[in-house]
C-alpha cells in the first residue's frame, strides 16, 4: 500500500502544471536634484526575475503587454494604476513624456535596457508649483496590471529627489554683484 501510494503522490505530482509567470522588476537612476519644470534624463532597466518571458508592446498587442511610468511622489508607494499627467504637482504625478510605451519583451532572467548607446532616455519634464523639499523620481512597471506576474509588490523603484527652490529675478533690478569670499571689497 505504502508504494503504490507514493506511485500515485509521485504521480500526481509530475501530471500537475507548475504555475510559470514572468515578474518585472524596475530600475531607475536619475539627478538628485532638479527644480521645479526642468527637464529630466534618467536611466532605466526592466528585469524579468520570472521563469517566463514578459511581452513588450513592441512584440505584442497593448492588451497583453507592460509599459512604464515614470512620475514623481513624495513617497515610494505607486498610484492604484496608470500615473496621470498634470502641468502642475500632484501626488504621483506623470512627468510629461513620462509614459514608456514602447517596450521590449524580457526573456526569463534577462533585463531590458533602455536608450542605447549611452542608457539615457527622456527628456522627461517635472511639473511646476513643486514645493521645494524631498521626493521620489519613480519608474513604475506595468502598473495597469496587463501582464500576469509572479510577484505583483516588485514593480515600483523610486530614487530620491530633492527639488530645489525655484530662482526667481526681478527683471527691475536684474541680477545683483555678489562679494567673492577672499576678494576686494
Amino acid at each position: 500500500m505504502r508504494i503504490f501510494a507514493m506511485a500515485l503522490i509521485s504521480m500526481f505530482a509530475l501530471a500537475a502544471p507548475a504555475f510559470a509567470a514572468c515578474d518585472l522588476t524596475p530600475t531607475i537612476g536619475a539627478p538628485a536634484e532638479r527644480r521645479e519644470g526642468q527637464d529630466v534624463m534618467i536611466t532605466l532597466a526592466i528585469a524579468n526575475r520570472g521563469d517566463t518571458n514578459c511581452p513588450g508592446s513592441i512584440e505584442a498587442p497593448p492588451a497583453a503587454s507592460y509599459m512604464v511610468d515614470i512620475f514623481l511622489s513624495a513617497d515610494r508607494n505607486a498610484p492604484p494604476t496608470w500615473a496621470v499627467y498634470n502641468a502642475t504637482w500632484r501626488e504621483d504625478v506623470l512627468l510629461r513624456s513620462g509614459r514608456v510605451s514602447r517596450t521590449h519583451s524580457v526573456g526569463p532572467g534577462v533585463s531590458a535596457r533602455y536608450g542605447a548607446p549611452r542608457y539615457e532616455i527622456g527628456p522627461f519634464t517635472l511639473p511646476t508649483g513643486i514645493p521645494p523639499g524631498d521626493y521620489f523620481l519613480c519608474a513604475g512597471v506595468d502598473l495597469g496590471n496587463r501582464v500576469a506576474e509572479s510577484n505583483e509588490r516588485n514593480n515600483v523603484a523610486c530614487n530620491p529627489m530633492r527639488i530645489l527652490p525655484t530662482l526667481r529675478i526681478d527683471p527691475r533690478q536684474g541680477p545683483r554683484p555678489q562679494r567673492l569670499p577672499g576678494g576686494p571689497g
